[in-house]
């Protein structure tokens, strides 16, 4: 017998449907899991309940794990809310998780795609918690399977919300880090442990309370084990999920995609679909931030400015490092100054001055602008498109903005959502009579939808 491809088949994720689009897929794990799961608790509550014991432990088998895929379901569809790539829904064990991507645009996207499972099981629980409370004539399972089921989601809900990755905690933690800091921090090799530690905590609380409460005890045993093989069941190799591998693809340094249809025509000939464009990083730059003007005007700030304008980058920096060295608080000579930087090539001089331009006025679009476009630069299309969404947030018909995030978008692999701002800029540039970047938007579009 050949034991590695019998575990394999065990394993395999099979595709069972989809809701609103994304895939749900399942193993054979679910099933046997399930099974073990529903007779530990019909024998767990026959000690309880001699007489309906085994229904309820039956009952409480098969609403833990819909529970938590209720969980996953509800981040996989706020992500999807934002355009964000979701591999699907996957059931293994007596968990779920939902696999998507961390491209998000800004730190309110992240928090809402983690705080949307834990916000579904609090509203599970209310929910329970209010049936439970009505004058319904039910039988002693309904009432107990319903008491079971409410408590179970109350602990998943305060357990998810453990500031730890891969708990939502973790993730919300994390956006609220970019928040403050203004950069995105990515995943290091050691928040791998955090599943332990979490897991770990709950597994120690659930022997500590199953004395008492054992039904509870339960809940956080069985929380505190998934969350430990979670990176077993769903992040390790060990145990792959995906269907099919594909090699990942960068945007920026994508290739010709020629697709050759085999559909024969009535005549036989092969029928051959035209070549797609190439997405090529050059094709999707930034626009330029704008000057900020100083008041009053000043005759070194003047000559900063020509002198950029002149593509005298050395001569303009020196003559704002001047007028710096006058009044270091002047936030229109440092933008200016990140400019001629970012012209010049020196990116994160250019950044750490946007930076310092908007400790000082934190409500001019051009300074939001300039950073973003000092993060484009850098490939940090994550940060830029956080700081031109900031500018929207201020001024939802700034042009340059859409037109900015557009391009980072598409360097960042989300394809459906440059495509939308730049059909947001287009008008807001033709209203302006700005044919140079309204054809600019049309070939940037040709590109992107062939």
């Amino acid at each position: 017998m050949n034991i590695p491809k019998v575990l394999q088949i065990f394993i395999h994720p099979w595709r069972i449907g989809a809701v609103a689009g994304i895939p749900l897929y399942a193993d054979f794990t679910c099933l046997v899991s399930t099974a073990l799961g529903s007779f530990c608790l019909a024998w767990m509550s026959q000690t309880f309940h001699p007489t309906m014991g085994l229904l309820i432990g039956l009952i409480d088998g098969l609403a833990l794990p819909f529970c938590i895929f209720i969980h996953e379901m509800s981040r996989a569809l706020t992500a999807k809310h934002y355009q964000i790539p979701i591999q699907g829904v996957y059931l293994r064990g007596l968990g779920s998780v939902a696999k998507t991507d961390q491209t998000f645009a800004h730190p309110l996207q992240m928090l809402e795609v983690y705080f949307a499972g834990s916000l579904v099981s609090f509203i599970l629980y209310a929910s329970l918690n209010l049936l439970s409370t009505l004058s319904l004539n039910w039988g002693g399972i309904a009432i107990i399977s319903l008491h079971h089921i409410k408590e179970f989601n109350f602990v998943l809900a305060i357990f998810s919300l453990v500031p730890l990755v891969p708990l939502n905690g973790g993730y919300i933690f994390r956006g609220l880090q970019w928040e403050w800091t203004r950069k995105q921090h990515p995943l290091a090799d050691h928040d791998i442990y955090g599943a332990y530690i979490a897991g770990g905590s709950a597994i120690a609380l659930g022997v500590i309370w199953y004395g008492k409460q054992p039904f509870l005890g339960v809940w956080m045993l069985y929380l505190g084990l998934m969350t430990c093989l979670r990176h077993l069941l769903f992040d390790g190799a060990l145990l792959p999920l995906a269907t099919e591998r594909h090699s990942p693809r960068n945007l920026a340094t994508a290739t010709v995609n020629v697709q050759v249809s085999t559909d024969r025509s009535p005549k036989g000939s092969v029928r051959s679909t035209a070549p797609k464009p190439t997405i090529r990083p050059i094709d999707f730059s930034y626009l330029d931030a704008e000057f900020l003007l100083a008041t009053p005007s000043n005759h070194q700030f003047q000559e900063g400015l020509d002198a950029t304008v002149e593509m005298r980058l050395q001569a303009a920096i020196a003559s704002f490092n001047t007028l710096l060295e006058e009044d270091p608080q002047n936030a229109a000579a440092l933008h200016n100054r990140g400019n001629a930087y970012l012209q010049l090539g020196k990116k994160q001089a250019a950044l750490s001055d946007f930076q310092a331009a908007l400790r000082l006025e934190t409500d001019v679009p051009e300074i939001y602008l300039g950073k973003g476009n000092a993060y484009f630069a850098l490939g940090d299309f994550p940060g830029a498109i956080m700081e031109y969404s900031e500018i929207l947030k201020r001024d939802p018909e700034h042009a340059r903005a859409y037109f900015n995030r557009a391009s980072a978008q598409v360097l960042n692999g989300n394809r459906p959502a440059a495509i939308a701002d730049y059909r947001k800029a287009h008008p807001l540039f033709a209203a302006r009579a700005d044919q140079t970047h309204t054809c600019k938007i049309d070939r940037r579009l040709k590109i992107l939808t062939p």
